[in-house]
């Protein structure tokens, strides 16, 4: 692989520093809503809406390889890539939030 590759041009910089910029906004968004009796689920949906219709965004895990969620969200034990379900979340649950 050259390293044309791995250098990046001032377009694509940008483009990467705004991406970067949405994902901060869209956790900054979703953290009063991540409580005790919440769903991950509801924290997915929470999260589409935001990035499709306040960012005008498309979330890009949704559908990647077959990833059926615009997050990932890991709670306790699991260590990556949680697919958020019907799951409740409880005082004292440790939640990790991928946004892609």
């Amino acid at each position: 692989m050259s390293l044309s590759n791995y250098v990046k041009t001032e377009t694509e910089i940008a483009k990467i520093r705004r991406s970067c910029q949405m994902v901060a906004q869209t956790l900054e968004m979703l953290v009063p809503y991540v409580v005790p009796g919440v769903t991950t689920e509801a924290l997915n949906d929470r999260c589409h809406q935001y990035i499709t219709e306040e960012l005008k965004a498309r979330p890009s895990s949704l559908g990647y390889s077959g990833f059926p969620k615009s997050i990932c969200t890991s709670v306790n034990h699991v260590v990556c890539h949680g697919i958020p379900s019907e799951k409740k979340l409880k005082s004292g649950d440790i939640i990790n939030v991928d946004i892609l």
